[in-house]
């Protein structure tokens, strides 16, 4: 890092996109790369509760993903695919001077890691998958079983209904998703739906509350452009696509975390995972939601370290 790319120790903008890039433990541990979900989350809630659990044993890289968070703001006039945040991936590695690391991808980000670790199998060591979201289609129709169920609960039936339909219907990939985002906002507490322990919420809150250090000017541009970056991905055809056909072609080590109480985690995906390869390893947080890494913090983190020093 150059004395203008750095921010704070640790923290920089790289890459010629301007990636935001949190990097965290000693250079000569196994690195990591932690790829966020939404699309367009941010990785800052993650190191939050990550990054010093895992910097005692990892090298670990936390990227706010092109035009997300603190990374530089997209154009409005920008393009963006998969393809290109696959690309940053690499391009990363290569201006962290890393020769080789693993991958860890949460939600949506897991179809992320799971795409880079399939297209450049020699510089990824192993690859992580939290939650993941490897097929749109049945990720959306888990939720949307759920949330039907819950919509119910609190007293919305015409919502739930629609919900059930969605989820049971012979409709496209793309039309699910939208059906899971409508059924989503008919909740009376999205985040209870994903954050089912209320001390993980109250974590979350204070972490949003704390902040950055960011201006309220650059606050609102960074969401404008995460919002951008949502929806061009989500516009990309590319982002439909089943990936539980990729798992096999891993040639790498490759550890499934998922969490009891996951909201779009079903049979179907840890099925596939344990059929792709008789190596892949699979671990269960029975109390944990969607964030794994955040309802059992120091289970996570132990977990992922020993995944890693087994593999280096």
């Amino acid at each position: 890092m150059t004395a203008q790319q750095e921010r704070q120790p640790g923290q920089a903008r790289l890459t010629r996109h301007g990636l935001f890039t949190d990097v965290r433990g000693d250079a000569a541990s196994p690195a990591l790369l932690f790829l966020h979900g939404g699309p367009g989350q941010g990785c800052h809630e993650f190191m939050e509760f990550q990054g010093g659990r895992l910097a005692a044993g990892v090298r670990l890289a936390g990227l706010d993903q092109r035009g997300v968070d603190r990374s530089v703001p997209l154009p409005e006039d920008a393009s963006l695919t998969i393809a290109d945040l696959i690309a940053d991936c690499e391009e990363l590695r290569e201006a962290l001077g890393i020769e080789r690391w693993a991958v860890l991808g949460h939600s949506f980000g897991g179809t992320l890691a799971l795409r880079y670790a399939a297209a450049h199998p020699t510089a990824v060591t192993a690859v992580i998958f939290e939650n993941p979201a490897l097929d749109v289609a049945i990720a959306c129709r888990t939720g949307l079983r759920r949330a039907a169920r819950l919509l119910a609960s609190q007293g919305h039936p015409e919502a739930a209904g629609a919900a059930l339909a969605a989820a049971e219907g012979h409709i496209s990939p793309r039309a699910v998703r939208l059906a899971y985002t409508t059924a989503l906002a008919a909740l009376d507490d999205r985040e209870a739906f994903f954050l089912p322990e209320p001390a993980t919420r109250a974590r979350m809150r204070q972490i949003e509350d704390t902040g950055d250090g960011r201006s309220e000017a650059e606050k609102a541009a960074s969401e404008a452009s995460s919002e951008r970056h949502q929806a061009l991905i989500e516009a990309d055809d590319s982002c439909y696509e089943p990936m539980f056909p990729l798992l096999p072609t891993l040639e790498m080590p490759a550890l499934l975390i998922t969490g009891g109480r996951d909201t779009i985690s079903g049979a179907e995906l840890s099925e596939a995972f344990r059929a792709a390869s008789p190596a892949n390893q699979l671990i269960e947080f029975p109390e944990a939601g969607h964030f794994a890494h955040a309802d059992t913090p120091d289970a996570y983190a132990a977990a992922v370290t020993a995944f890693l020093t087994e593999t280096a």
